[in-house]
């Protein structure tokens, strides 16, 4: 069956990329085979699945997708580290379900979603 495997990144600057993913989704950096091109692979739960690609050109357009979105089990030390980042957020609820979600803006025009359980 198939399932999403990463999500590549178009950024011009890794290390402010970086720093958001880290402190939004709990990512860290690892290993990268030796492509020809330079990037980043960063892993949750020991697998790469978030890809940086410095490849990005001048006129590529900001905001390279509209979301993606990562389901979390502790939502609280999340939140802690998205106000410590300073980053932009949204809350929302989910109708019809026991979900909420934070949509969290980050540089270079990233949207991340985090979906979790609301507290009863």
């Amino acid at each position: 069956m198939p399932r999403l495997d990463h999500v590549t990144i178009e950024t011009r600057d890794a290390p402010q990329m970086i720093a958001f993913l880290e402190a939004v989704l709990g990512v860290r950096e690892g290993y990268r085979p030796p492509f020809a091109t330079p990037g980043h692979w960063l892993y949750l739960d020991e697998r790469p699945v978030i890809h940086l690609s410095l490849h990005r050109s001048s006129d590529f357009p900001p905001g390279i997708f509209n979301h993606v979105a990562f389901s979390l089990y502790e939502f609280g030390p999340a939140l802690e580290r998205i106000k410590a980042g300073g980053y932009r957020y949204e809350y929302y609820d989910i109708p019809d379900t026991d979900l909420g979600q934070v949509f969290v803006y980050g540089p270079e025009g990233v949207k991340i979603e985090l979906q979790y359980p609301r507290p009863a």
